[in-house]
């Protein structure tokens, strides 16, 4: 299939770049480390399950930050120097692109993301942990499809402009937004309605729906309901485990389709 031969070329391509051997470098050695420290300073039991919440915030800030920066410059590049013109004039189309390029980059990170969490699992077991396997193989998938949200989105943002620059800008907007300042956002919200007398219980649940959909507490609803025995992810049906592996799915495909329905549509000379 023609996306097949773009998603082996942009491999070859992106794999050989020192900048994506190091960024991929960095994410398995903080998992790996994490692995390594776990039974250390961790709580017992000492179990693959549990190590899902352990390394939850290393993963939710290292793999939006890896995945903007493996997916943004992955069209916009082409675009500028003319070269998707080129590809364009094979027998490629602009799905075939879009599709190549998006299971290139997602392959290398997911690649990095399986073998970083394999080593960990087995530092986490031997010699004093553990293994719960089918919580443990659910957890890589997991995180797998939580990769595919930001390579996704950082292809997305590679479509939807024309420059790198803004395609940069863009992406890391995205993270600053999403892993920086979203939970302020979410505490100054509390504080405001709270002085406000709108708030004695907790956030009015629409409003708590909306902070719920980013993309990190999603992945952290769903690995806390499905994965981690330790965790919970309450009562209230917009906090579901169910509700946000649906979240999860619209993740992957949303934002991707939507700039593919724009790329698709637009000049690009």
């Amino acid at each position: 299939m023609s996306w097949r031969v773009v998603a082996g070329r942009d491999a070859d391509v992106t794999v050989e770049a020192r900048s994506v051997k190091l960024l991929l470098g960095m994410l398995v050695t903080a998992v790996v480390l994490a692995g390594y420290v776990y039974p250390m300073i961790g709580r017992e039991p000492y179990t693959t399950a549990r190590f899902s919440g352990f390394v939850h915030g290393l993963v939710t800030t290292l793999v939006p930050f890896v995945g903007i920066l493996l997916g943004y410059n992955a069209v916009v590049s082409d675009r500028e120097s003319g070269a998707i013109r080129l590809t364009l004039s094979l027998p490629h189309s602009r799905r075939d692109v879009v599709a190549g390029t998006y299971a290139s980059r997602t392959g290398l990170l997911t690649a990095a993301v399986v073998g970083a969490l394999v080593a960990a699992g087995a530092l986490v077991v031997y010699p004093f942990g553990d293994l719960e396997l089918v919580p443990f193989l659910l957890y890589v998938a997991l995180t797998v499809a939580f990769g595919a949200v930001w390579s996704g989105l950082g292809i997305a943002v590679s479509l939807a402009v024309a420059t790198s620059r803004r395609a940069l800008v863009l992406g890391f907007g995205l993270v600053f937004l999403f892993v920086v300042v979203w939970d302020a956002v979410e505490r100054a919200l509390t504080l405001g309605l709270s002085a406000a007398g709108l708030a004695d219980d907790g956030l009015p649940w629409p409003v708590r729906f909306l902070i719920e959909l980013e993309p990190g507490h999603v992945f952290g609803r769903v690995t806390a309901g499905f994965v981690d025995p330790a965790r919970s992810v309450g009562d209230a049906w917009y906090l579901s485990e169910w509700l946000a592996l649906g979240l999860l799915v619209l993740w992957v495909v949303g934002p991707l389709g939507l700039a593919y329905a724009r790329f698709a549509g637009r000049d690009l000379a």
